[in-house]
């Protein structure tokens, strides 16, 4: 049978001591540093925080010193009778102009310049031996149907020609000529021209 003996028995350990003083002191120092920063942190933050409620603070006060003076500048003028009548006949006068245009902006009103022109063009595009008997001018100017006679059938495209070199917008119209007469017999020819929009 075999025994251990413990020669070295605790009394005899060397002893270490978890906690030194100098670790105890790191530990403080550490704790204390920290502890500083936090406060420093916390300090700048408040003094931060303190410019801009004072920085608020000044801008409250006047908003309101002017909040004041309209409030007043509206009493005085809400007790002048004939102002208030004024602004109401204003205010209704601009709720009918925002209803007008409205109604305008959705409205396609077509020629709003007039035909003065067109009948200008025609005038100048006339010469000898071509007259016009009716015209027509539907959808603001767009639609154009024009009627009359002329000596030889080969005046119409002439008469055309002149109209496409005016200044109104009927320059832009591309006619559709239909020419005939009565009879072979006759000599006066009967023309129609109408734009490609009808």
């Amino acid at each position: 049978m075999q025994q251990q003996i413990n020669l070295y028995l605790p009394e005899f350990h060397v002893k270490k001591d978890p906690v030194t003083a100098l670790l105890m002191g790191q530990i403080l120092a550490g704790v204390l540093g920290v502890m500083v920063l936090i406060s420093a942190f916390d300090l700048f933050t408040q003094w931060r925080f303190g410019n801009e409620l004072e920085a608020l603070q000044v801008t409250l006060e006047e908003e309101t010193r002017r909040t004041d003076q309209l409030d007043e500048q509206l009493a005085r003028r809400s007790q002048n009778s004939e102002l208030t009548n004024r602004l109401e006949q204003a205010e209704t006068r601009l709720e009918a102009s925002a209803q007008i245009r409205d109604f305008l902006s959705q409205t396609q009103l077509g020629n709003v310049v007039g035909f003065s022109e067109y009948f200008k063009d025609l005038s100048r595009a006339a010469f000898d031996g071509i007259s016009l008997n009716a015209f027509a001018f539907t959808n603001g100017g767009r639609s154009v149907q024009l009627r009359g006679q002329a000596l030889d059938s080969a005046m119409v495209p002439r008469y055309v020609d002149n109209i496409e070199r005016g200044q109104s917008p009927l320059r832009a119209q591309r006619f559709s000529p239909s020419i005939s007469r009565s009879s072979v017999t006759d000599q006066i020819f009967q023309f129609e021209l109408s734009t490609n929009n009808e």
